[in-house]
Formats: C-alpha cells, sequence, structure tokens
C-alpha cells in the first residue's frame, strides 16, 4: 500500500481521495439523530467498523479508510452523538456533553445492526477503535461478544492523564457541577475552538496532516467541537474503569496500538487493559503522538504494516 507523499497531501485528498470516495459513499441518518457514510468495493476482504475520538468527525478518517479500501476492506462509520453532523446533546454547540457513556455503546450498536449488517458483505469483521472511540470499542466488545473477528483499539481512552488529579477527585469535582445543574457546561479549563491553533500543540505528528483538516474545520462549523462537558468528562473516567476491569470478557485477538508521546490518555490503564485480555498484543509506536494514524510518513509506514498484518 502506498501512502500519499505529505508535500502533495492536501492536492491529493481533494484531487484524487474524495472522489473516489464520494463515488463508494453511502451516507445515512441513523434514527434521524446519528450521520454515519459506509464505503463498499466490488469485492472486499472483509468490513471495518470505525468508532472515533473525541471531537472527531467522518472527514477527519477519510484519509485511513482510503488506504483500508485501497487494501481491499469495506468500511463503515458512524459520528457519535453530540460530534459532528450527528444529533447535539447540551446547550452548547462546540461542547460535548453525554448523560452517560453507555449511551455511545447503545448507539454504535444501533449502528452495527441497523445499518452495516443489512449492508455488509459475508466476511470477517473488523473493529477500529480510536481515543474516546476506543473505549467505546472495548465497552461494545465486553457487553456485545461474538459480533466482531478481530479489533484494532488506537491510543484507546482507558484511563485520562488528569493533571496529576486522583480520578476521585475528578470525579467530585464533575459531581459538584453536576449537582449545580452544570452537567452540559464546559470543563473551566478547556478552551473554545481555536481558529489560530499551533500545530506543535496537536496531537499529529504530520503538519500536512494537520494543516488539511484544521482547513476543513475552520470552513465548517459543524466540526469546531472543542470542549467536554462535566459529564463527559466523569462518564468517561467510570467508562474506563469499567472497560479495565471487563477486559477478560474479550475473547477476540485485539491489537492496541500505544502512542510513543501521549498526553491525553494514560499508559498504565492501558497496560492493565491488555493483560486481561486473552488474546491482547500492545505494540508502542516510536516517534507518534495521540493520533497516530495521522503521524509522518516515516512512522505510518511501520504503523500500516503492523495494521495489515494484523488484519490480514
Amino acid at each position: 500500500m502506498k501512502l500519499i507523499p505529505e508535500e502533495t497531501l492536501r492536492e491529493t485528498m481533494r484531487d484524487v481521495v474524495e472522489p473516489y470516495l464520494q463515488a463508494l459513499c453511502t451516507k445515512g441518518m441513523l434514527k434521524g439523530e446519528l450521520y454515519y457514510e459506509l464505503f463498499a468495493l466490488p469485492e472486499s476482504k472483509g468490513t471495518v467498523v470505525i468508532s472515533h475520538g473525541f471531537t472527531e468527525s467522518c472527514v477527519k478518517f477519510h484519509e485511513l479508510i482510503y488506504y483500508l479500501l485501497q487494501s481491499g476492506y469495506d468500511c463503515a462509520m458512524v459520528e457519535h452523538r453530540g460530534h459532528a453532523n450527528s444529533k447535539r446533546m447540551g446547550r452548547e454547540e462546540n461542547v460535548v456533553h453525554i448523560a452517560s457513556f453507555g449511551q455511545y455503546v447503545e448507539d454504535f450498536h444501533d449502528f452495527v445492526h441497523g445499518a452495516v449488517l443489512p449492508w455488509a458483505k459475508k466476511g470477517p469483521m473488523y473493529l477500529y477503535g480510536h481515543s474516546m472511540g476506543g473505549c467505546i470499542a472495548a465497552r461494545y466488545l465486553e457487553e456485545y461478544p461474538g459480533e466482531f473477528d478481530k479489533a484494532v483499539l488506537n491510543a484507546p481512552m482507558l484511563g485520562l492523564q488528569t493533571g496529576g488529579l486522583p480520578e476521585w477527585a475528578a470525579i467530585a469535582l464533575c459531581n459538584m457541577q453536576i449537582a449545580f445543574k452544570r452537567a452540559d457546561r464546559r470543563l473551566f479549563f478547556q478552551a473554545d475552538f481555536d481558529p489560530h491553533a499551533a500545530f506543535e500543540k496537536d496531537c499529529a505528528t504530520s503538519r500536512a496532516r494537520f494543516d488539511f483538516y484544521h482547513a476543513l474545520r475552520l470552513d465548517d462549523p459543524k466540526l469546531q467541537t472543542a470542549a467536554a462537558s462535566y459529564s463527559w468528562a466523569k462518564e468517561s473516567i467510570l467508562a474506563g474503569r469499567k472497560a479495565r476491569a471487563d477486559a477478560g470478557k474479550i475473547q477476540i485477538p485485539l491489537l492496541l496500538l500505544q502512542a510513543d508521546n501521549d498526553t491525553l490518555v494514560s499508559y498504565e490503564a492501558q497496560e492493565e487493559f491488555i493483560k486481561r485480555v486473552k488474546s491482547g498484543r500492545l505494540v508502542r509506536i516510536a516517534d507518534s503522538k495521540h493520533e497516530i494514524y495521522r503521524s509522518e510518513n516515516a512512522v505510518l509506514e511501520k504503523y500500516w504494516d503492523l495494521l495489515l498484518s494484523f488484519l490480514g
């Protein structure tokens, strides 16, 4: 599989990748609330279902989807509740809010059974979850065994880095705000979408990939979610705990890809989780940040060799 050269990434995405994807894409709204995209080849090796991370969108994964299609896999992806084109749950348009993390898991179940399985060809089913979507994927595998053949968790949010604040203290802070009817308000230390965001502070190591998606966000307010609510933070901490505690329920082969320089999620939580997965394997990706899939090409070449070898 050939990666897009970073020096021509914007032009190639615009002139080659997007027309190719749109020719294969079926778009829909599940129950009028959850936006999704399905990408089907005439023949495929299987189907990869993607669960994205916090404040992300389908279009952010179009390059990854393109590579999977080029490698022979159909792809399916839903935008989680409160993100991009899906229904918002709070009072502030760019704050991601959820009353219960279990809602993400049930939404994903509705997507798999309501859109993916009726559409997918016979063949293996694979689950790819990044960050928050990795926690959703882990909880899904624990709650609904037997639906996927293999899973990849990319820098999964199985525990948050809370800046030295113990989890119990972070939960207590959120509970206090929830008690004052501020459950859907933004966390006090998080900011609005920054049109002048610095690449150096981003979770990608590829400048070209950062510039490309940031330009899309500037043009589309629906892509400008940037902060979490107090309820989201509390529910995410509790979901990570539950995912770690129930990891032994996962019986399928699972590959956990850990970023070398991750400032958002907990290494210790990932390692605790993978030790309990019977057929689990953890690989740390050198010279990467949280969004490993948006690394520089020198890192992505090894990343994709590993990923495709695992799927194949």
